[in-house]
């Protein structure tokens, strides 16, 4: 059985100071442990980039280690996603893409619970090509050809139908191959905005963007679940794996990337330090991390609220009930009011 030490400190909104004494803590708590470091597998759910940037700054800045804890960062790849990856209950926490996931991970009663929202928004967007007559909004696509993910149907279609009329023979395929998009003016394509619109930029086609978020839509973007038995048995550990991953979000965000950079693109031979810098500006730029509710709450904030609008919003998929028990879903236990104070 493991006994370890738990950090169950407050701290204050915004403050420097805080971040630095959550790392002395996850250091003080990991001077109990040396002796039994427990083994910690997290799985990504795709392969390494910089939307998964908290657990690489992590292990990279030695705050795992600091911790006391033992981390294996489990890629993910087309064949074996986040769903696949919860259906095994192999894994002590996942990475899951949005609200999505989570409702249905919680409707098949499967063995996890959400512990932070990393991403306070959706970063899916709809992509369209710039020019002379080209939409200049949401509403406009109404009829308009859109390829979407089989995945999004129920999904973010599911809000784009009832907020703007959308219907199913608008619906193309998307397999993540945008050579149809660059080659059709007059077609429109998801995208996610920290990869997809730099990299269309790079390709040179002008296009203008419609994160779904803007438009009212409520899923929580990349969300931490960790396996329900270690969050009941253990919760010391689910704490202390928690600060030290949001803390790399801080580093990650506002200090030197180098380090974490290069973990990432071990992992992913593909990845570039361009890709990073390009995901890092977007979440700068939409505030996916730090606005919404992390702006009061810190990053990896959840309200019931927030999870009752995304399903209400879910409502005409016919996949949940109109009323659900978030108790079973997430947990705001282990969220410490953890704000990355830039100095701005």
């Amino acid at each position: 059985m493991f006994r370890h030490a738990r950090f169950s400190g407050h701290c204050p909104i915004r403050s420097r100071i805080c971040l630095w004494a959550v790392v002395a803590a996850l250091a003080l708590a990991a001077t109990s442990a040396t002796a039994a470091r427990p083994h910690l597998r997290v799985a990504l759910g795709w392969l390494p980039q910089a939307d998964f940037a908290g657990f690489f700054a992590a292990q990279a800045g030695g705050l795992y280690d600091r911790a006391g804890l033992d981390v294996e960062i489990v890629p993910g790849n087309a064949r074996n996603g986040a769903v696949m990856m919860l259906a095994t209950g192999a894994y002590d926490f996942v990475n899951v893409f949005n609200s999505g996931v989570a409702l249905d991970m919680a409707n098949a009663h499967l063995p996890y619970v959400a512990i932070a929202a990393v991403y306070q928004k959706e970063p899916t967007a709809i992509i369209v090509h710039d020019g002379p007559g080209a939409p200049r909004s949401l509403a406009d696509l109404r009829g308009y050809p859109i390829m979407i993910s089989p995945e999004a149907l129920d999904n973010y279609w599911a809000f784009l139908v009832g907020q703007f009329g959308y219907t199913s023979s608008q619906v193309r395929r998307y397999t993540g191959d945008s050579t149809l998009f660059i080659a059709t003016p007059h077609i429109a394509q998801q995208g996610y905005l920290t990869n997809d619109v730099a990299r269309l930029h790079s390709a040179g086609v002008p296009i203008r963007v419609f994160p779904l978020a803007d438009a009212g839509y409520s899923s929580y973007g990349p969300i931490i679940v960790a396996r329900r038995a270690l969050v009941d048995r253990h919760p010391e550990i689910v704490q202390r794996f928690l600060d030290a991953t949001l803390q790399g979000w801080c580093l990650y965000l506002h200090g030197d990337r180098a380090g974490t950079d290069r973990l990432i693109m071990a992992g992913n031979p593909d990845y570039t330090e361009q890709n990073a810098s390009d995901a890092v500006a977007a979440m700068r730029q939409y505030q996916l991390i730090e606005g919404g509710d992390a702006r009061t709450q810190g990053i990896g904030a959840m309200t019931a609220a927030r999870w009752n609008a995304y399903l209400q919003q879910m409502q005409p998929t016919g996949l949940y009930p109109p009323h659900m028990d978030f108790s079973t879903l997430y947990t705001t236990r282990f969220l410490h009011h953890i704000s990355c104070d830039s100095g701005k």
